[in-house]
């Protein structure tokens, strides 16, 4: 091997350890992730979801509006295929159709609970909380990560929660059950447009 060929491996092998290392200073904590979500008072997203339920053929579809309110409030307003609008605020959930309201006590239905209190302790930057309902794993950088929810509850119906996400926005969320139907939900923020 010539002196110019030594050279050359000895600049890609730098050249590689850097990237390497950049590449690792780029991953993302999971307190490094909660701090930024928790800066947000306010998001405001739209949203397209597919379920895919067994027995059914094609997926069922709806799209509409989605907003947290720091802490603890998060509404998802349905408008296609019908409107509905769910509103859940400190442990009560609120659901509007055809004009009629109807509320109760998220702590009643555990399988809605840790859907919801999964997502909501995320958007708030609530390690503790987040950490006290599922088993927690972060991969990815600041750019493009995945968090992978898995419920510390036995025998409740979810399986796990998949979000995917970008800096401070959740571009996804996927809710997997035991059953094997499952659902994915696409987020697109609306209040980084404004």
């Amino acid at each position: 091997m010539s002196h110019y060929q030594y050279w050359f491996a000895g600049f890609l092998l730098l050249l590689s350890s850097n990237i390497q290392a950049q590449v690792e200073a780029d991953r993302i904590s999971l307190h490094q992730l909660m701090q930024f979500m928790a800066k947000h008072k306010e998001i405001h997203a739209t949203f397209v979801e597919n379920k895919y339920i067994k027995g059914v053929d094609v997926p069922l579809e709806s799209s509409g509006d989605l907003m947290f309110i720091a802490p603890s409030t998060m509404v998802r307003n349905t408008l296609q295929p019908k409107p509905e609008m769910l509103k859940l605020t400190g442990n009560t959930v609120t659901v509007e159709r055809m004009g009629r309201k109807h509320s109760l006590q998220i702590d009643d239905y555990p399988e809605i609970s840790l859907h919801f209190e999964g997502v909501r302790a995320l958007l708030a930057g609530d390690v503790e909380r987040l950490t006290h309902l599922y088993s927690v794993g972060l991969t990815g950088t600041f750019v493009d990560w995945k968090l992978v929810l898995n419920p510390l509850r036995q025998g409740t119906a979810l399986k796990s929660l998949n979000l995917n996400g970008s800096h401070d926005s959740v571009k996804s969320v996927e809710v997997h059950l035991e059953d094997g139907d499952y659902s994915i939900m696409q987020v697109s923020r609306k209040d980084l447009n404004e």
